[in-house]
């Protein structure tokens, strides 16, 4: 029974000693390839990144062109903003302008009412219709000067060609030449400009 298994086990070394050895493992050449292949595209794609010196200066040429065109739209921009402005000021100055005018030929229209009044008073001094022309006559004023309007006195004053509207001329004795002596219609100033000129009579001996 010894016998037997001890030649069982020389059968089985001699079996696994016949056997030949295992093979090691060498690395995968596909693998090997693949890297190295890798490694060369990225050294390509890194190179290709690179910039070179007349693209750079390229580059600064045309950012220096946009900042020179970002000031030149920027100039304009505020150009036309100052022309604005004065274009609002120039539009409000203007509609002043109208208001004033609009008021003043509003205000000049009653003028020849209140002529007509002071010429119909001294012939109804004693009646009630005078008493009547009086009230009217006197509201009429009232609302002028409310707007700034004032007659202003001639007989007596120098000719002033901004002022009078020389009708006629007269030589009287003991008054000086260039004077107005007689005044067919009232003269009315707004504020200080003339709304209405008067028409006189001025003296003149030579």
């Amino acid at each position: 029974m010894t016998e037997e298994r001890s030649k069982q086990e020389k059968k089985a070394e001699a079996a696994s000693s016949a056997q030949p050895p295992k093979a090691k493992k060498t690395p995968n050449k596909k693998n090997a390839k693949t890297a190295a292949e890798a490694k060369a595209d990225t050294g390509e794609a890194s190179e290709a990144s690179r910039l070179t010196r007349e693209e750079i200066d390229a580059l600064i040429l045309e950012h220096a062109d946009m900042q020179l065109r970002c000031k030149e739209y920027q100039d304009k921009f505020l150009l036309l903003a100052a022309e604005f402005e004065n274009f609002k000021k120039r539009t409000n100055k203007d509609q002043q302008r109208y208001r004033e005018l609009y008021k003043e030929n509003l205000l000049s229209e009653l003028l020849p009412v209140i002529d007509d009044i002071e010429r119909a008073l001294p012939h109804h001094s004693d009646d009630e219709l005078g008493t009547g022309f009086d009230m009217i006559h006197s509201k009429l004023l009232a609302y002028l000067e409310k707007h700034g309007v004032v007659p202003f006195v001639s007989v007596g004053e120098e000719f002033d060609p901004e002022k009078h509207n020389a009708m006629l001329t007269r030589s009287l004795d003991g008054t000086a030449d260039n004077t107005v002596i007689e005044e067919f219609e009232k003269g009315y100033m707004i504020g200080n400009k003339v709304l209405r000129h008067a028409k006189v009579i001025v003296n003149m001996t030579e």
